[in-house]
């Protein structure tokens, strides 16, 4: 659906969940969509994050993938953790 006079372009959906419970269920099953038939496989479903949120997230994530570089043996660094309560861990590799 687009406006008159505009081009078809993707346009982003902010949706607002009651609690947290159904947005967790939502993002642990995200994984789903790349299984899915072609027209939902380019749905981008992602936090909504302030600004400065994602650059913290994008600085975490720099330091993170610098630590897996450096870092040789069973372990990879990740970056989980809910917007504004990110942290670098270090866990075991699964092979």
């Amino acid at each position: 659906m687009t406006r008159t006079g505009e081009t078809s372009r993707t346009r982003p959906v902010l949706v607002q969940l009651a609690s947290r419970h159904p947005k967790n269920l939502i993002m642990e099953s995200l994984f789903k969509l790349k299984s899915m038939e072609a027209k939902f496989k380019d749905i981008i479903i992602a936090h909504d994050m302030t600004k400065k949120e994602r650059q913290e997230c994008k600085a975490l994530v720099e330091e993170a993938k610098l630590k897996n570089q450096n870092e040789a043996g069973d372990w990879v660094f990740r970056v989980p953790g809910p917007p504004g309560q990110m942290t670098v861990v270090k866990l075991r590799k699964r092979y």
